[in-house]
């Protein structure tokens, strides 16, 4: 021995380390020993003890499971130290992270695809599509130029109520080309496919520009254009909307979309539902519907046969005067016996009529004899001598004509026509 002592070995409580030597600071992490733990001051015995067990607490915070037996021959067993884990986040948070990830991406994306594009003709044109196909007949029509050739109070089907029905609006809008309609000028002409029902459609609009910087561009007139074909006196509807015949007969301006036509008919004419076809032409994109020639109603030929026998015998069997062998208004007629003579009828058979639609777009129908009738006559005249004479006889009776509906709504008929 050279007269030095040995350092008493310390517990280090920062690192657990056994710190030996004088320096006063652990020669693992550098701490300072002061207040460390250990067995400074006691017997070498008490030391070694307490190095056992020293080295069984350093294996625990090692991870590994340590016997000691001690110098007073106790048996101890450190086990590894459980350390806290620090915080983390539950599966909630993982969840709320991926979702505000998610959502972020997600707006980005959309601002990528839907950032509108900049207002153009074609553009317009679609937006006109996309109106009328949600059925916003007034958007629609804020987009058109109505200028002073058009103004939409003339126009009785270019509201809402035409388009009611989602199966009548357009569908399949593609727009196919779009050119000035001249060099520098303000128009341009957009093609427009689309399909009405399952009808294909190809129509041109053109648009203007205006300046505006709200509504840099107007469609002109970007319509359809209806007539409908119907016999005089009858009411008609147009996608349920009801509109007077005559305007309809002339034409009228309509969204371009699906139409039909209703008329509920008369005593004569059976009520019908058809539906438009559509052309394009010199004189522009027309839809027709044909109500010209109607069925006849169910009823027409026995109110037809009613209104034939009273007009027999209001004009032949009970005349107001009668002095001729034959009038105008009765189509029976008796051999003539002198230029001053009285007939009076009695129809012994009414004709049976037969009626039929008549020619297109009139609204009277034909009607003639299917079976003869007969009527007999007596003449009453004075012969060349100034004597009284009495004649009979019998004629078959024949008729034709047309009938129609009068103002009182009564038919009414009309002989020889």
């Amino acid at each position: 021995m050279n007269g030095s002592t040995s350092a008493t070995p310390t517990l280090c409580r920062r690192c657990g380390q056994i710190a030996t030597g004088d320096s006063g600071t652990c020669p693992h992490c550098g701490s300072p020993l002061n207040g460390a733990a250990g067995p400074s001051g006691r017997d070498p015995g008490e030391a070694a003890h307490y190095l056992a067990a020293t080295g069984g607490a350093r294996a625990a915070t090692e991870g590994r499971s340590a016997p000691v037996t001690t110098a007073d021959g106790s048996d101890y067993r450190f086990e590894p130290a459980v350390v806290a884990p620090g915080p983390r986040l539950s599966p909630k948070g993982w969840l709320t992270v991926g979702a505000a990830g998610t959502a972020v991406v997600l707006a980005l994306v959309a601002f990528v695809l839907f950032w509108p594009d900049p207002p153009s003709p074609a553009g317009t044109v679609e937006e006109y599509f996309d109106r009328l196909g949600s059925g916003d007949t007034e958007a629609a029509l804020a987009l058109v130029d109505t200028g002073r050739t058009f103004s939409p109070d003339e126009a009785p089907l270019l509201v809402a109520a035409a388009l009611a029905n989602a199966g009548n609006r357009p569908a399949d809008v593609e727009v196919t080309a779009a050119q000035p309609y001249l060099a520098g000028s303000r128009y341009t002409v957009v093609t427009a496919r689309y399909t009405i029902g399952e009808q294909p459609v190809e129509q041109d609009f053109a648009v203007v520009e205006t300046g505006d910087d709200e509504t840099p561009y107007l469609l002109q007139k970007p319509f359809l254009y209806l007539t409908v074909a119907l016999p005089g006196g009858l009411d008609v509807a147009v996608n349920g909307v009801a509109v007077d015949a005559a305007t309809v007969a002339r034409g009228t301006p309509v969204f371009p979309a699906a139409y039909q036509a209703t008329t509920s008919g008369n005593a004569l004419f059976e009520g019908t539902t058809r539906a438009a076809t559509y052309s394009v032409g010199n004189q522009g994109d027309t839809v027709e519907i044909d109500l010209a020639r109607l069925d006849v109603a169910p009823g027409a030929q026995g109110a037809v046969q009613a209104a034939t026998e009273k007009y027999l015998d209001g004009n032949c069997v009970n005349p107001s005067t009668s002095t001729s062998s034959y009038t105008s208004q009765c189509p029976l007629q008796a051999p003539s016996m002198s230029w001053s003579q009285t007939t009076s009828w009695a129809i012994t058979a009414y004709p049976q009529v037969q009626v039929s639609s008549g020619d297109q777009g009139r609204a009277r129908m034909r009607f003639a004899t299917g079976t003869s009738g007969s009527a007999d006559y007596t003449i009453t005249y004075t012969d060349f001598s100034g004597a009284k004479k009495t004649e009979t006889g019998t004629v078959p009776i024949d008729v034709s004509g047309s009938v129609g509906i009068g103002e009182d709504g009564a038919i009414a008929i009309a002989l020889g026509y």
